[in-house]
């Protein structure tokens, strides 16, 4: 292999390639060599160059077609002229089937394997957010092999445990996520593309990430707080994928908020909060409030089956206009949602037949499990 030019470090003290070796220089003097006195033989090669953008994650290199053959590997990186910090120039790469362990590759790299023993599929990330990187690969096959790569491992799952939901950043605001590990410096365990996430499963501790490059990734939390806040955190970004999440990870803790109207539909009788006519409809209600409400309603003129029953379905048509949270949005309330009971009583009931005083609590969580249920509702029915 003979190869020219400086790779190290733009100073006095760098190391170079050149006439088969690695010479390392300090100013006018040549410190050391490190002879690349081998051969690998090959009867496939090709050579190309990629461009990974801005924050790419999970580009399959594939060995520039050759598929699952690779016997050698050496590659190259340019980085934008703009990206004068040197800290930020590098790159991260994985084998396929380990890709919770991420290593960097700032000039070059080189791997080599033989016919028993090939070199393993890659994958590669930017993490730059700003500049792109050109990677100048070569690639040869020591035999006429050509089987064909097909990634099953990560078809299986990628997992990631003891997360906390402050581990989830982003990445590249609009595009990509980053969960990161507990580390100091903390480390990318892995980077998500927003636009690739089919679904996201809630069970127990984990999160199970649906990902059309990744395959099914396994996200487990440390505690239920932190699952169900990431579980919602993930859901607002699919709904908003130009939010940048602060650093520190903000929690959502702000319940449900639901709208009554002013009066019960389709009649005069107002609906009081806290024993005063409520004149200010769609202003909501908070959960840690321990709001009360009432209203007169009648059963032969609001009641359905002619006037004779008043169930829990009947009530959301009369009293509610709707329910949202600040972040996940508009919530449906279903009869599930609310808790009748005789006025005193413990027992639930699920429907009105007869004048007296009932009581209509409210049972309403958003996703990061944030409780709406310390809201009363007093109705006299007449």
């Amino acid at each position: 292999m003979s190869c020219s030019g400086t790779i190290f470090g733009p100073g006095a003290k760098y190391i170079k390639v050149g006439n088969g070796e690695f010479v390392a220089i300090d100013g006018a003097t040549i410190v050391d060599r490190l002879p690349v006195g081998v051969r690998m033989p090959y009867e496939q090669v090709i050579k190309g160059k990629i461009t990974l953008a801005a924050g790419k994650v999970g580009y399959l290199l594939n060995f520039m077609g050759l598929g699952d053959n690779a016997t050698f590997l050496a590659m190259t990186a340019t980085y934008n002229a703009k990206s004068v910090n040197e800290e930020d120039n590098y790159i991260t790469w994985s084998f396929y089937d380990d890709l919770t362990k991420q290593y960097p590759m700032a000039q070059m790299m080189c791997l080599t394997g033989n016919s028993t023993n090939r070199i393993k599929q890659l994958y590669l990330n930017n993490p730059s957010t700003k500049y792109s990187v050109v990677l100048d690969v070569m690639i040869a096959v020591i035999d006429d092999s050509n089987k064909y790569f097909n990634d099953f491992v990560n078809q299986g799952g990628t997992s990631f445990v003891n997360l906390s939901y402050t581990d989830i950043q982003s990445h590249i605001v609009g595009e990509s996520i980053v969960v990161y590990d507990k580390n100091d410096p903390k480390r990318p365990l892995i980077y998500i593309t927003l636009n690739n996430i089919a679904s996201i499963e809630l069970s127990g501790l984990i999160l199970i990430v649906d990902d059309s490059s990744h395959g099914t990734i396994f996200l487990q939390f440390l505690t239920e707080y932190d699952v169900n806040q990431a579980y919602s955190l993930l859901n607002y970004l699919l709904e908003n994928p130009g939010y940048q999440i602060p650093n520190p990870t903000p929690a959502d803790t702000e319940p449900p908020v639901i709208y009554f109207y002013e009066n019960v539909l389709g009649t005069t009788y107002s609906v009081l909060f806290n024993g005063v006519t409520y004149s200010s409809p769609n202003t909501g209600l908070v959960a840690t409030q321990s709001d009360f409400f009432s209203a007169t309603i009648s059963l032969i003129a609001s009641g359905v089956s002619n006037g004779t029953v008043i169930d829990k379905s009947q009530l959301r048509y009369l009293l509610i206009e709707s329910a949202d949270d600040n972040r996940d949005g508009v919530i449906n309330v279903t009869d599930g949602n609310l808790l009748l009971s005789n006025y005193g009583a413990t027992t639930s009931i699920d429907s009105i037949t007869a004048s007296g005083t009932y009581s209509l609590t409210f049972k309403l969580s958003d996703l990061a499990k944030n409780n709406l249920d310390n809201v009363t509702f007093n109705l006299n029915i007449t």
